[in-house]
């Protein structure tokens, strides 16, 4: 039966060894009683403090005795090897070379530095093995690797109310059986209140898409309220432009991480944490599916998380956001949540009236050809057609193209343009007409006896203007 071994210290060897020598220690004895014991423990087996059971040799305990009589016990701690922390297998001028060429950049591979020595043939290929570069390291306390920096120092930090700033996150989730019989994975997307530490919305979904994320922001809000600020890292659907949209028409301020720094969310990391030991780690082996992910996960919420004392706050989610209504923002009422939450996409009207959405063309009122609008649509109702928004109005509603019916159909009718005001009947034309008149007779062109039409030519010489007039052949 094989038992695990725990790490050994000198100290610990040292404290080992001084309780094999037993009564040599406090008690006075002869030689012969000595040599007696000496023998009798010998006999003994002993747990080291890896937890290998071993015997000792009698002349072994006999030179611990001596050496404790006289050094003490700190003597009888292990001998430090020569070559500790060198390598035998690595000659001394390349370990030294490797230990400074890993501080020189901490977060250099193994690989990365075996391939760079062959390349400066300060080594054979072949000649470095990996494990013997990670013990040379490893012995120098040089083989882990440390986190990137950011150049900034963190801070633990608490919003002063609730709603002041939620932090969004997505977890990958346990497989679950889909619709069709497969096994896929789930995702669970948690909205957070960092003030709180409350779960404000928090769903297992199939995907980690923008419209799974946006889903679980529509709910938390409607639920909730707004957010002051909303904080998340720089995944696809949280740069997504449509959630930028959103945050902008509720007058939220969306607040993106810098780019692989998930420390810097780590309210919601710890709480995807404490999620895996008291949940994930609690299901069943059986075949899972989303449903009852969900019912489990809102029902550890309720009982669990939210009713405990945060070690942070010092009070229970629950109880804490519950004492914040007073702090939360409504959704204000000439806002509808389900127009803000419409992905948009601008299109530009062809001659026809037609836009193109979707691989399909649509149908604008008539008046928008040549104009860019905007069709609004909900990606949650993919049958429904899209709104023609324009110029801060919804327009109409796109009607997907029918030329069968158009062939024959009647043309809708264009707004009549509006009118023009009277003193608005402007004739370009003649106002150049009338300033050339001016310009070569001094009169207007109705008080002049010659027509346009006869000018043939015009000769501009030293600010003097000759005119040839073609009088029907007169020389």
């Amino acid at each position: 039966m094989s038992t695990t071994k725990r790490p050994e210290t000198p100290e610990s060897i040292a404290l080992w060894r001084l309780s094999i020598l037993g009564p040599l220690v406090s008690t006075r004895l002869e030689h012969g009683d000595r040599r007696t014991h000496f023998t009798r423990a010998a006999e003994l087996e002993y747990e080291k403090p890896d937890g290998e059971r071993v015997q000792v040799a009698a002349r072994t305990i006999e030179d611990w005795y001596y050496t404790y009589l006289k050094d003490g016990w700190l003597g009888l701690m292990p001998a430090v090897r020569d070559d500790r922390n060198k390598s035998r297998a690595i000659r001394p001028e390349i370990a030294e070379r490797l230990l400074a060429a890993k501080r020189q950049k901490p977060r250099r591979s193994i690989v990365r530095l075996i391939k760079a020595f062959v390349r400066l043939k300060w080594v054979c290929e072949g000649e470095l093995k990996r494990s013997t570069v990670h013990r040379l390291l490893q012995a120098n306390a040089l083989s882990l690797r440390p986190p990137r920096e950011h150049g900034h120092e963190r801070r633990s930090f608490l919003p002063e109310h609730a709603c002041d700033l939620w932090v969004g996150d997505v977890m990958h989730g346990p497989r679950v059986a889909r619709a069709d019989g497969q096994q896929g994975k789930s995702y669970l997307v948690t909205i957070l209140d960092a003030a709180t530490r409350f779960v404000v919305r928090s769903r297992f979904c199939a995907d980690e898409g923008m419209l799974s994320h946006e889903n679980v922001l529509l709910a938390a809000i409607e639920h909730h309220g707004l957010p002051r600020a909303y904080y998340v890292d720089r995944g696809a659907a949280y740069v997504a432009d449509s959630l930028a949209t959103i945050c902008a028409d509720l007058g939220i301020q969306l607040i993106h991480t810098k780019a692989r720094d998930p420390e810097a969310k780590g309210c919601i990391e710890r709480w995807h944490r404490t999620l895996r030991d008291e949940l994930l780690d609690e299901l069943p082996p059986d075949r899972h599916t989303l449903d009852g992910l969900n019912a489990a996960l809102w029902a550890w919420l309720s009982i669990e998380y939210h009713a405990r004392t945060h070690s942070t706050t010092g009070r229970a989610p629950g109880l804490h956001f519950e004492s914040e209504l007073a702090h939360l923002r409504p959704v204000p009422g000439d806002i509808n949540l389900r127009d803000v939450f419409l992905h948009r996409e601008t299109r530009l009207v062809h001659k026809d009236g037609c836009v193109r959405f979707q691989g399909s063309f649509y149908e604008v009122p008539g008046d928008l050809v040549g104009e860019r609008v905007e069709l609004r649509f909900d990606p949650r109702c993919p049958d429904d057609s899209p709104l023609v928004f324009h110029r801060g109005v919804y327009r109409d509603v796109a009607v997907a193209l029918d030329r069968l019916a158009n062939a024959s159909g009647e043309r809708r009718a264009l707004p009549a343009a509006e009118p023009v005001p009277e003193d608005m009947d402007i004739d370009a034309l003649g106002l150049i007409e009338d300033e050339f008149y001016r310009t070569v007779y001094g009169a207007t062109k109705d008080q002049g006896d010659v027509d346009i039409v006869d000018i043939v030519d015009i000769v501009v010489e030293d600010d003097d203007i000759d005119i040839d007039i073609d009088d029907g052949g007169a020389q």
